[in-house]
């Protein structure tokens, strides 16, 4: 599995063992990242092709950047968040229709890697995700050099809550709800001009 929260079942060649200092961010309520939707009712704004949302789907949650590992000179702060938010929301959709192309506009490298796979292996057991909802309880940004690329340096320390629904082969729906905690990586794409998602470590 993949995202924010799946990637704690997900298997990556990373250094799983490195140890980042960061700031606390503070985490009073968690802040909620809405699920996309093909036909948002108010006002749509397009993210990627075949996906608009309501603007306050993209509302930027609360976040902090690290003081001893601050992010790479040139780097926002606010426009990583940004590009994070509507990146998981694309993702979150491409997992929910099934459509792997899509993902190409939220990820990269060894997070797409994961993605495809997951879609992949849901066709293939006969298992639909239904509906994908993250909240966010504490977002900190640093600089971290992706073990996988150096091209990447910029990173998210994220934990919150996800809330999945899905659909078994035989028609029985499921509800799963896991805390995760994550690192996770992104690199600036010239092609789509924003950050992607391209790697992920489970904290």
């Amino acid at each position: 599995m993949t995202g924010w929260g799946r990637s704690q079942q997900a298997v990556l060649t990373v250094g799983l063992g490195m140890i980042v200092v960061w700031t606390a961010a503070c985490a009073s309520t968690p802040t909620k990242i809405p699920t996309a939707s093909a036909r948002p009712s108010v006002s749509p704004t397009t993210i990627a092709p075949g996906v608009s949302v309501n603007p306050a789907q993209l509302a930027v949650p609360p976040y902090t950047v690290s003081t001893s590992n601050p992010l790479p000179a040139g780097v926002s702060a606010r426009r990583v968040v940004m590009d994070v938010v509507t990146d998981n929301l694309i993702e979150n959709l491409a997992i929910e229709r099934g459509d792997a192309q899509l993902l190409a506009y939220s990820d990269s490298g060894g997070m797409l890697a994961i993605d495809q796979s997951t879609i992949s292996t849901d066709r293939s057991d006969g298992t639909r995700i239904l509906s994908i909802d993250d909240s966010i309880t504490s977002l900190v940004l640093g600089s971290e050099v992706d073990p996988n690329n150096s091209d990447a340096q910029a990173a998210l320390n994220v934990e919150g809550v996800e809330r999945i629904a899905r659909r078994d082969p035989d028609g029985k729906v499921s509800h799963t709800v896991d805390n995760f905690h994550v690192l996770i990586w992104v690199d600036w794409s010239t092609v789509l001009q924003k950050y992607l998602r391209c790697d992920v470590s489970v904290l």
